[in-house]
């Protein structure tokens, strides 16, 4: 590049940045100029990584994440952008169509199908709005097909797995120090500014060094604010902390402390239901992950396995603190409204499974089971299915079956579907690392002996047969 394309392009830069600055402004407007900083030196030294990273920087902008309440429209932007570098970059083919990317692309043909469903229930029955439903159509098409189009080459495949674990890892990191901050000088305490997430009406505090919070809830006789990370609820960022636990093997990040820290931070949220369905996976990585050389260790392993999953559900609700009966004990009104809706959702289902509109009142289509109330009951399967259907159609599924349950159980017990782009777009992501996932650690070999340390005939093998022969000859 020339000197005269360098001045071009550091005005051209110096001109979004006071712009992003401008329009956006406070804390969101520095993290705008910063992202334009990034994403020019990325699309000059490094081009392959240009559209996994602008799928990241429209993850944060999308449902249900921190800021999709107000950008998500934005998003879609950024989600286009990366799916048209995807296309250029590979010279208009598309590589997705193989058919190991058959479970890849399935997630974006059910979330298709139940937009379609909700949309021939506003021209049958008028129970929704159309624009809300079109645009929450657009939005998740182009997070998902961009997400698809990406992952459809390698390396911009393992740019964005990698990118994702490491964006939760980071904010992990983060509320690792801040707690070690609390436990130093009081929970509370190193509040660097407040910010608007999600759809809170308040804007919530921000600690020490960047980690977001939500809300509050007394444990062990602390008020302890719940973190959310990038996400709009601790419900959410439970998730994705247990996704990116799950992903770090088939990214091939195996070190304990990376694990550890993502751990801490989906501790962190005080998520119920995260809690529980972390368990109950792990529970099923241990009983699928990998295949028993013989018939009678593959009874051993479903019996341990299942003994696990029992145990892991009767933790989920019995553990203190994050258990399903201390959750009760400690905010019974959000577990009271979340039971009416899903109650709500079982007797549609027994009732009443097409017609939708009667969802309960304040929480609504919280889960899958209570979306059947709102939207009909091929809305909740053909959600159901875009987080499932990965597994049927996979060469690995027993890698994949632990992330897609964190999906799955998330979204049938705690967690609308509708509108949730980013977790659909999680199912595609996990798929396409189970394609081609990245070999296990391989155990040191032993220190090898030294030669002193061997008999003389190891030693000198060629020259022990010779002495033999001439043994032999005299």
């Amino acid at each position: 590049m020339t000197s005269g394309g360098f001045q071009l392009l550091g005005l051209a830069l110096l001109t979004s940045v006071i712009t992003a600055m401008a329009v956006l402004g406070g804390m969101l407007g520095i993290l705008a100029a910063v992202a334009v900083i990034v994403m020019t030196f990325v699309f000059i030294y490094k081009p392959t990584m240009a559209a996994p990273l602008l799928v990241l920087v429209g993850m944060v902008l999308a449902r249900p994440n921190i800021w999709g309440e107000q950008y998500s429209m934005v998003s879609i932007g950024f989600f286009g952008l990366a799916a048209g570098i995807a296309l250029v970059q590979d010279k208009g083919g598309f590589l997705f169509d193989r058919r190991e990317f058959r479970g890849v692309r399935s997630p974006l043909l059910w979330v298709s199908a139940a937009y379609i469903w909700l949309l021939l229930r506003v021209s049958s029955q008028g129970l929704d709005s159309t624009s809300q439903t079109v645009n929450g159509l657009v939005a998740a098409a182009a997070c998902l097909v961009s997400v698809v189009f990406v992952v459809g080459e390698k390396k911009r495949r393992d740019y964005l797995i990698k990118g994702f674990i490491f964006a939760v890892l980071l904010v992990s990191s983060s509320y690792v120090v801040t707690a070690a901050f609390w436990a130093a000088f009081g929970v509370g305490s190193g509040v660097v500014g407040h910010m608007f997430i999600g759809n809170w009406p308040a804007p919530q505090p921000v600690y020490f060094p960047f980690t977001t919070t939500v809300a509050s809830q007394p444990v062990l006789g602390m008020i302890l604010p719940r973190f959310v990370g990038f996400a709009r609820e601790p419900g959410w960022m439970a998730m994705y902390s247990a996704v990116a636990f799950f992903l770090m093997p088939l990214a091939g990040w195996h070190r304990k402390f990376f694990k550890l820290v993502v751990l801490v931070g989906l501790l962190g949220t005080l998520s119920t239901a995260g809690f529980g369905i972390l368990v109950v996976c792990l529970a099923l990585r241990f009983t699928f992950s990998r295949k028993s050389k013989s018939d009678i260790g593959a009874v051993l392993r479903l019996a341990f396995g299942v003994g696990f999953v029992v145990f892991a559900i009767w933790a989920a609700f019995n553990a203190p603190i994050l258990g399903f009966d201390a959750k009760g004990a400690q905010n019974g009104i959000s577990l009271s409204e979340r039971t009416a809706a899903t109650n709500m959702g079982v007797w549609a289902f027994q009732h009443d499974p097409f017609s939708g509109g009667l969802a309960a009142d304040k929480v609504g289509a919280v889960n899958l089971v209570a979306a059947v109330a709102a939207y009909g009951l091929p809305f909740s399967v053909a959600m159901g299915l875009a987080t499932t259907a990965p597994i049927l159609r996979h060469k690995n599924r027993r890698v994949l079956i632990p992330i897609v349950t964190v999906v799955f159980l998330t979204l049938l017990m705690s967690q609308p579907s509708l509108d949730s782009s980013w977790a659909f777009a999680l199912v595609i992501i996990a798929a396409a690392a189970a394609i081609d996932p990245a070999a296990p650690p391989m155990k040191k070999a032993p220190p090898k002996a030294k030669t002193g340390q061997l008999p003389s005939h190891y030693q000198h093998p060629a020259a022990e047969k010779a002495l033999k022969a001439s043994a032999l000859s005299d």
